[in-house]
């Protein structure tokens, strides 16, 4: 009998080891649709979205340990002989305090301060005494925190702040024969940031030991490793804003500056297109305007100033 074979390909039949299957026909990928770009859109904004609040996050962190607010005092210039007027005003929700001694003659120059970190108004009582001796008056305030001030302090409220002292220093001031303002190592930054919405604008300004930017400072303080500075916000890029500012300024540092390294104030002094002068000093400390054994070297070239409104008066010996 002759065995009947059947087609592996009949109904019914099965595939076993020795067959072959049919080759599978060949099928083509999908182009990327609408959902595909979607999915990638939606990822990268997750991305971007944890990039931001990484940076935020970091900002915050830093912001609550970038201030050091220092120990109070009690000096005031009253204590030194020179009358002057303390006061307290208002800035958003806190209330912050000032100092104000008015020039000998109501037609003077006067100096509106923006202090540093760890200062206070009674850091800056011999300092107004002795711009009243030569004939200038002075308005030093506390920031947010700082002194007897409210508050806290951050990038925000210090930027009220300096607008609202402004607004007291041109009060106390209305005889001025001209104003001026001056930014001090942190003050620098708190100075720059607001200097542009000034109304009426000081007759010229006066940085002293000021920094290249907030990043860059929060590097060479060792706040911030280098690697981890771009993670940052810039808050305060004194570089930039100083290239745009249209007033005369003198900007002061010392190459002995262990704080901010004196190439700081170089940069700000190139970037400066405005009429300029870079005072160098050699063996200055960082604090040197508040400090009793350098103030009067480091305030003598700031008094010429002043007094003349030439920057190219050079200081007394």
């Amino acid at each position: 009998m002759v065995q009947e074979r059947h087609s592996p390909w009949a109904p019914g039949a099965t595939l076993g080891t020795s067959q072959r299957a049919a080759p599978a026909m060949p099928t083509s990928t999908p182009p990327a649709g609408p959902r595909s770009l979607v999915r990638w859109l939606a990822g990268a904004a997750g991305l971007a979205l944890a990039a931001t609040l990484g940076r935020w996050l970091i900002f915050r962190a830093m912001e609550r340990d970038a201030f050091v607010t220092g120990p109070l005092g009690d000096l005031t210039p009253d204590h030194l002989g020179v009358a002057s007027r303390q006061t307290t005003f208002p800035s958003g929700t806190r209330t912050l305090h000032g100092s104000f001694v008015a020039a000998p003659e109501r037609a003077a120059p006067t100096l509106c301060v923006f202090h540093g970190d760890q200062e206070s108004l009674s850091d800056w009582a011999p300092v107004q005494a002795m711009l009243h001796a030569a004939g200038i008056g002075s308005f030093v305030f506390d920031y947010s925190g700082y002194g007897d001030s409210t508050g806290r302090p951050t990038v925000r409220n210090l930027r009220q702040d300096a607008l609202a002292a402004y607004m007291q220093f041109l009060a106390a001031t209305p005889d001025a024969v001209r104003r001026y303002v001056m930014g001090y190592s942190l003050g620098s930054g708190i100075l720059l940031d607001i200097v542009g919405q000034l109304r009426p604008a000081p007759d010229g300004a006066v940085i002293g030991a000021g920094f290249r930017s907030a990043r860059a400072a929060a590097v060479v303080t060792g706040r911030v490793p280098a690697w981890l500075a771009w993670m940052l916000p810039e808050p305060w890029n004194n570089a930039a804003r100083i290239r745009k500012l249209r007033m005369p300024v003198l900007l002061i540092h010392s190459r002995q500056d262990q704080t901010i390294p004196f190439s700081h104030g170089e940069h700000l002094a190139r970037m400066a297109r405005a009429p300029s002068r870079l005072e160098i000093f050699e063996d200055l400390p960082h604090n040197a305007a508040i400090e009793p054994t350098y103030a009067a070297a480091f305030w003598a070239p700031v008094i010429a100033y002043l007094q003349t409104g030439d920057l190219g008066v050079a200081a007394n010996p």
